[in-house]
């Protein structure tokens, strides 16, 4: 027969409310008595009710992670799993479940506010995917534990976590002018994907501070495929000067373009260099293995998990800070 809040009340020595205080936080209970209870319960066997402890809390202890999912997502960007991956680690430590759920920029903000309105989580995070202005009114509105993964597009008091995407392009830029390229391009996304631009103003900034420069010429917009990687290296070739190393936005630029270029016979590194941003999905499979600057999408994840729950602890706490250091990693394009 499984043990009761009772049984581990009587072996601690100690009232059932006390253990019950002890298990849900709900008042301060000392070392002492914490340490007794936790023997007890330990050697027991004890194992809380979610159920029980939800009605006396008044908390769900699930945290919904909200993101515009495509068909091909696991493809496309693996970096969201990996970033899931660690924020359920540190959720599940601290007793608290992660529940995925698709959403759009469209349907974001009556999605959360029906969740949280009816005692569905206790919080959210939510990728960049689905952030708007109209939402972040919406949590602040509501004071709504939460935590972005990504820095907004535009000024709020939302709270976030993100990469130094900025930092990201200097290592970039740095590691290409040590190895004696001159002449740079870079292959970035659509308009409104930060990430990109961020990583761009990086590069510029390296660039500037060795007196070089990036001309908007040598700026390529896409769609951030495969196929407009291959489409841009048209537009590579016909540049002046002619570009010594390219800097991809991210890996499936990245192959494109180095696809294109291998087709049309020109060697990689020997006549052209590139670097990318990021291990997965592609840069590990190529030939020659990409050059690239990487993060740890796993740790930020676990960080995200801490912070959402420092959120529902204190609600007026506002978050707004990077994390995850990038790292050169230096392999055959380069």
């Amino acid at each position: 027969m499984a043990a009761t809040i009772q049984d581990v009340a009587n072996k601690a020595g100690v009232s059932q409310s006390t253990v019950s205080k002890a298990m849900n936080g709900t008042s301060p209970v000392s070392d002492a008595t914490m340490k007794k209870i936790q023997k007890a319960a330990k050697e027991l066997g004890y194992q809380p009710s979610a159920i029980a402890r939800s009605f006396k809390t008044r908390s769900t202890y699930q945290i919904i992670f909200l993101a515009d999912f495509p068909f091909d997502a696991a493809f496309v960007n693996p970096h969201l799993f990996e970033i899931m991956r660690g924020v359920q680690h540190t959720l599940s430590k601290n007793g608290y479940a992660l529940v995925m759920q698709q959403a759009t920029a469209k349907d974001i903000c009556s999605i959360v506010e029906t969740a949280y309105g009816q005692h569905k989580a206790d919080g959210f995070v939510l990728h960049m995917s689905v952030v708007t202005k109209k939402l972040a009114d919406v949590l602040n509105k509501l004071a709504i534990p939460h935590i972005v993964i990504g820095k907004p597009g535009f000024d709020t008091r939302m709270c976030w976590i993100d990469t130094d995407n900025t930092l990201s392009g200097e290592i970039a830029a740095a590691h290409l002018i040590e190895k004696g390229y001159t002449a740079l391009a870079f292959v970035g996304g659509r308009p409104d994907d930060m990430t990109c631009w961020r990583r761009l103003q990086g590069v510029r900034t390296t660039l500037r501070e060795h007196e070089m420069d990036l001309p908007q010429t040598h700026v390529l917009k896409t769609n951030s495929s495969l196929a407009d990687g291959n489409h841009a290296v048209k537009k590579l070739l016909k540049m002046s000067p002619a570009p010594q190393a390219v800097i991809c936005a991210n890996n499936p630029i990245s192959l494109g373009v180095m696809q294109a270029l291998q087709d049309r016979g020109i060697r990689i590194p020997a006549d052209i260099a590139l670097v990318t941003f990021d291990t997965y999905p592609f840069s590990v499979y190529t030939e020659p293995q990409m050059t690239v600057v990487d993060i740890n999408m796993y740790e930020m994840g676990q960080e995200a998990g801490r912070l959402v729950l420092q959120k529902i602890k204190h609600p007026k706490r506002q978050i707004q800070s990077f994390t995850t250091t990038p790292v050169l990693i230096q392999r055959g394009t380069t």
